[in-house]
């Protein structure tokens, strides 16, 4: 990967969603980790991460 290709992609993630559960996404419905799937091993450690901070800040509310 070129520098100029990691500048452009930092902040995103790539992520596999089937329509179903896109739908419960938008709607606010509760999803299980198993809905969600990584399409790489960097993508999967910055959800896993993003996933701890949820809770975490959840727990504070």
């Amino acid at each position: 990967m070129t520098p100029n290709q990691h500048s452009n992609d930092e902040g995103f993630i790539s992520l596999n969603v089937k329509a179903s559960v896109l739908q419960k996404m938008l709607s606010g419905e509760v999803l299980h980790m198993t809905d969600i799937h990584c399409t790489c091993a960097r993508s999967k450690r910055v959800l896993q991460k993003l996933l701890i901070q949820a809770a975490a800040n959840s727990l504070e509310s």
